[in-house]
């Protein structure tokens, strides 16, 4: 039907902003959706499957300025105009920016330079700071700090974000590219303050990040990392139903862009949100299907979550046999990191299963461990819980006296997290019932309920 298909230097004229032509775009484009299966396999055979042209073309405003089939079809009965568009938005897309003045690791350094009070000023008055690469930086910043410093990760996300708002237009290549800057830093800002517990700034942020990406390229991938965000923003808040439904629309995207990885990553976050949601079945099947698309060298941390979140499953499911098999097989993992955070919730996690599998004078060694790792750290909630996990220890090993003992210490404990006077007298009484083995796990299950559903608990970041 076709006799005159687009020759390989055309494709990569459309795919490469360094070659532009509006004209021969369009009937590239035009060429392709009208289902020409030879040139679909060229694309594929180019790393470009279809489905990914397809988002790139059609996600720029395409929900809200075609929100019906018959305004869809009224706007593609003008081909050149819908051609033009979709040639518009590969070209902003594909930009390339000019070359910046400054290397912006020397742009950083000398930023880090300055004490903390002073950086952020530093990037609003001088603007070679305003540097879309220097915000990149920024952003990896922040992100390599998630799982040490809650506050330095929201440091130096806020640097970004500012940088971010001080670029121009011209510097990122075109105001959609910028648009598309901004919202990746305001994700990441929105995001640390989900991390830091500063759940109401975290939802402005998002907010702001997805403004920001309405007037942006459509950049598939961008979208895709803001759904990420704002699903662990409705996992913490315990709206684990919008979580996954979320995550799963971010999860059809990395698939469609052939980006495993990414792919991975939003499996395991939507495996927790089931978890917490009370559905460990579901998450061991989603977590099965991450764990083989995780590049381990990549993002070993997202490896050993996803193992680590493998075996809470198993504990939920009443399985500590086979939770710790699977312990064991990947506790060389936590030989990887050198964080102690890391290193305690293992510590945590071993207790756990000893526990359950009645190892109970390892349980209280691993346990008393990750207590006191937790406490040095100030980490309020994880102390809490470790807890009433030591008193199930010492309720079954019939220590009436070491129970007491440690509900007296956790009392200040419940304090500083604001618990609800109920959930005080609860840990309370249980100092009275403490010789008492069915009453007393009664009640630290209730306990233990009680303070999942507190609104600053820290779960996955």
């Amino acid at each position: 039907m076709y006799k005159n298909h687009p020759t390989l230097e055309d494709f990569e004229g459309l795919l490469h902003a360094s070659r532009p032509n509006r004209h021969r775009n369009a009937r590239i484009v035009r060429h392709l959706l009208a289902a020409c299966s030879a040139c679909c396999d060229q694309l594929r055979i180019m790393g470009w499957p279809a489905n990914r042209l397809t988002r790139l073309v059609h996600l720029p405003g395409g929900s809200q300025d075609l929100e019906t089939e018959a305004s869809f079809a009224r706007a593609l009965h003008d081909y050149d105009e819908a051609f033009a568009r979709a040639d518009q938005a590969v070209s902003e897309f594909l930009a390339v920016p000019p070359m910046p003045s400054e290397d912006a690791k020397d742009l950083l350094a000398e930023l880090t330079r300055q004490p903390l009070e002073r950086q952020e000023d530093l990037l609003q008055s001088e603007s070679r700071f305003a540097s879309p690469q220097l915000v990149r930086e920024l952003i990896e910043r922040s992100h390599g700090t998630r799982y040490e410093d809650p506050e330095a990760m929201v440091h130096w996300a806020n640097l970004a974000k500012t940088a971010a708002l001080c670029c121009t237009a011209q510097a990122t290549g075109n105001p959609a590219r910028l648009a598309d800057l901004q919202a990746r830093a305001w994700g990441q800002f929105g995001n640390s303050l989900r991390v830091a517990g500063r759940l109401r700034e975290a939802e402005k942020a998002l907010a702001s990040a997805q403004e920001a990406l309405q007037a942006g390229t459509g950049d598939p991938a961008l979208r895709a990392r803001l759904l990420e965000q704002t699903a662990s923003l409705h996992t913490f808040n315990r709206a684990f139903n919008a979580a996954i439904e979320i995550l799963a629309e971010a999860a059809e995207i990395y698939s469609d862009l052939g980006e495993s990885h990414s792919l991975a990553r939003t499996l395991v976050q939507e495996a927790i949100a089931c978890l917490y949601a009370g559905e460990p079945e579901a998450a061991v099947h989603t977590l099965n299907r991450a764990i083989p698309l995780i590049d381990h060298e990549q993002d070993p941390q997202l490896l050993l979550a996803a193992c680590h979140n493998l075996v809470l499953c198993y504990i939920d499911l009443n399985q500590p046999e086979q939770a710790l098999s699977l312990y064991l097989e990947t506790k060389d993992l936590y030989k990887e990191f050198s964080d102690s955070l890391i290193l305690l919730r293992s510590s945590w996690q071993e207790g756990q299963l000893l526990r359950d599998l009645g190892h109970f004078r390892a349980a209280e060694a691993a346990l008393l461990r990750a207590r006191k790792g937790f406490l040095e750290r100030d980490l309020a909630y994880e102390v809490a819980v470790v807890s009433l996990d030591l008193a199930t220890v010492y309720v079954k090993l019939g220590s009436t006296e070491q129970v007491k003992e440690t509900v007296a210490e956790t009392v200040p404990i419940f304090r500083a997290l604001r618990v609800d006077r109920e959930a005080l007298a609860a840990l309370l009484q249980l100092q009275q019932v403490a010789d008492q083995e069915h009453q007393a796990l009664e009640l630290i299950r209730l306990l233990a309920a009680r303070l999942e559903h507190l609104p600053n608990q820290r779960l996955a970041k």
